[in-house]
């Protein structure tokens, strides 16, 4: 039944989840550091550590979650539930997260942040796992899955929509930075409910509970046993590690990228804030969305791992040199960079799909299908790297000389971040895609993978009927 074509209306609705899940990760990447520093009044270097702390239990729940929704046993699936109850509970903690009650001391507002943070958190976990594994097992086509991945990704966009314009949006109905950031979280919860349950719904005969081969209870320390013997498979696994490693560079410049983008725009380009998210962020988000099936048809025609390649180098080049040179106070020069940026940054799909790909060569090695288990250690790595960022970022703030609160900054404020927004960020990238040459999964080897693995499924199928293999 897995094998059946799918319909565009259930890869869509299958995807539709990655509205609300990015809606709740583009408000805590772009508007979190602000709004806790600028607005609350949170030290930046205590930021900083409350990122560190949350995000590293975020990492290291996303290979528990995804080892336990490989061997769910609910009728209704191994994911699907866990989307379902997951979104309502995001959005719970988003909302919570955007609206602190009055702190008085920085030991509070510290503690509310971190307290807060981590239950959000493990709530992403809890959806965004499942979930993301979940379009890993809906097809064994490689068509097919870059076409799932293009639609989380065209979803994601309009999460990552969401979050951008919401907050704008309600300080366009008259509510200041405090109260539009607390409307925008509810806004976003509401949003989640819904499609957590669209994905539910159009998931429906696509996710199977986990069959036991065992007949007995597994104890809690054979659980832990097996969790860790499976982590130290995966990564020995000789196509995920290089594959890993440069999405692992990758997030880094993106943390540091969508963490400084306003500050650079602000303090460098001297550009007001709801006028970036209108005129650059906006138009970035769009030409991301409609290069989605540029980057499906070269994947189509050249395989994955070239066009992959390429978008992350050339995304690198072009942020080490458009953004030292931007001139202040224009939006047009910023405008040619968000084209040119956001069509690059599409071929970030095909890392996704290529994780489902890795998974195929693990099921030929193991008899096993372990979705969870790599999507899980997928998202745990990045995580790692964006807690790091954010408290790195949040000292660097600090000693480079930005002050949480003041209405003007040192003269040379600018110029600094602008050394991180562009040559740093776009070495990243680069380095990013040199990694990612050491992965040898082109599409000939998946082929040929896929070819062992429907023979062995056939010889097992056949043995299980009573059928000779031979």
């Amino acid at each position: 039944m897995k094998n059946q074509t799918l319909s565009h209306s259930r890869m869509a609705g299958y995807a539709s989840a990655e509205v609300g899940i990015t809606a709740v990760e583009t408000m805590a990447q772009i508007y979190l550091l602000d709004f806790y520093v600028s607005t609350v009044g949170l030290k930046p270097s205590l930021f900083g550590l409350a990122m560190l702390i949350t995000i590293l239990w975020d990492a290291i729940s996303d290979p528990i979650m995804g080892y336990i929704s490989d061997r769910t046993g609910f009728v209704n699936g191994r994911r699907r539930p866990y989307i379902l109850v997951g979104g309502f509970l995001l959005g719970l903690g988003a909302t919570f997260l955007f609206t602190p009650p009055e702190l008085e001391t920085q030991g509070l507002k510290f503690l509310y942040l971190v307290i807060v943070y981590f239950f959000t958190n493990t709530f992403m976990t809890m959806i965004a796992v499942p979930h993301i594994s979940l379009g890993g097992e809906m097809s064994f086509t490689p068509g097919e899955r870059n076409q799932i991945f293009g639609w989380r990704l065209f979803f994601a966009n309009l999460g990552l929509l969401s979050g951008l314009l919401l907050p704008a949006i309600w300080v366009a109905y008259g509510k200041n930075g405090f109260s539009s950031r607390s409307y925008s979280s509810a806004t976003i919860w509401v949003l989640l409910c819904f499609v957590s349950y669209l994905s539910y719904f159009f998931t429906k005969g696509r996710d199977f509970p986990y069959q036991r081969t065992v007949t007995h209870k597994i104890s809690i320390a054979e659980n832990i046993r097996s969790f860790f013997r499976s982590a130290v498979f995966i990564l020995k696994n000789r196509y995920f590690l290089p594959l890993l490693l440069a999405f692992i560079v990758a997030t880094a410049a993106r943390t540091l990228n969508s963490s400084l983008g306003l500050l650079y725009y602000k303090e460098r380009l001297l550009l007001e804030d709801s006028q970036v998210v209108i005129r650059i962020l906006l138009p970035f988000v769009f030409f991301l969305t409609i290069s989605i099936p540029l980057w499906v048809y070269l994947a189509k025609k050249f395989g994955k791992k070239r066009p992959a390649f390429w978008g992350s180098f050339f995304l690198g080049i072009l942020t080490i040199v458009l953004y030292p040179i931007l001139p202040q106070g224009s939006y047009e020069a910023p405008l040619i960079a968000a084209f040119f940026g956001g069509l690059f940054a599409g071929s970030i799909l095909l890392f996704d799909s290529l994780v489902a790909d890795v998974v195929d060569y693990d099921e030929l090695l193991t008899g096993e299908k372990r979705e969870g288990a790599y999507f899980g250690f997928w998202k745990m790595a990045t995580k790692v790297i964006r807690a790091l960022g954010f408290a790195f970022l949040g000292f660097l703030l600090e000693a480079i000389g930005y002050q949480a609160g003041a209405q003007t900054q040192n003269a040379e404020l600018g110029w600094r971040i602008t050394v991180l927004f562009g040559p740093v960020v776009g070495g990243l990238f680069v380095l990013a895609s040199l990694i990612f040459t050491k992965m040898g999964l082109t599409s000939e080897v998946h082929a040929k993978i896929q070819e062992l693995l429907s023979r062995k499924k056939n010889i097992q199928k056949r043995r299980s009927s009573g059928v000779p293999a031979g």
